[in-house]
């Protein structure tokens, strides 16, 4: 669920990432370690992976554009934190499933209580509708309601 905060940063810098044509994979602001943390997680569109040069670019924008904002949409210290969400990304939305299923990569899933015997699943999407998602595993199919998941992310073996 989507904070005040997150949805007002979303709201701001959602013009800077189309700009560059590229996917805001997920923002969250939260407390780690006592210190305040703006993360926004980067990516391609097109399932191509960003690279560190626009990644920096967007920091860059990103910072200028908090600079200039009036009243500032965090008056505390925080620390911004920009960058790839990386091959192991998380899945939280229903898109980021979508996203997932179209690349055809395998997912690893933790549940918050077991199903057929297990917590965790490994698999590719079959199908996606409102509320879960079939995955294909080694045992067969298995269908799943969003909110059964703990934790799922994509499982890229090299």
């Amino acid at each position: 669920m989507v904070n005040k905060v997150e949805q007002t940063m979303i709201d701001l810098i959602q013009p800077l990432v189309e700009q560059q044509n590229d996917l805001l994979w997920d923002l969250t602001y939260t407390k780690e370690g006592g210190q305040k943390v703006l993360r926004i997680l980067l990516d391609k569109a097109n399932h191509e992976f960003i690279t560190m040069e626009e990644l920096t670019l967007f920091t860059q924008k990103v910072n200028e554009l908090l600079d200039a904002v009036e009243p500032d949409p965090i008056p505390e210290a925080y620390m911004l934190d920009i960058s790839s969400p990386g091959v192991d990304r998380p899945l939280k939305a229903p898109w980021h499933f979508q996203w997932v299923k179209e690349s055809d990569e395998n997912i690893l899933i933790s549940l918050f209580v077991a199903k057929d015997g297990q917590k965790k699943w490994q698999g590719k999407i079959k199908a996606l509708n409102d509320n879960g998602l079939i995955l294909t595993t080694e045992n067969g199919e298995l269908s799943l309601n969003f909110d059964e998941i703990a934790k799922a992310v994509l499982d890229i073996q090299f």
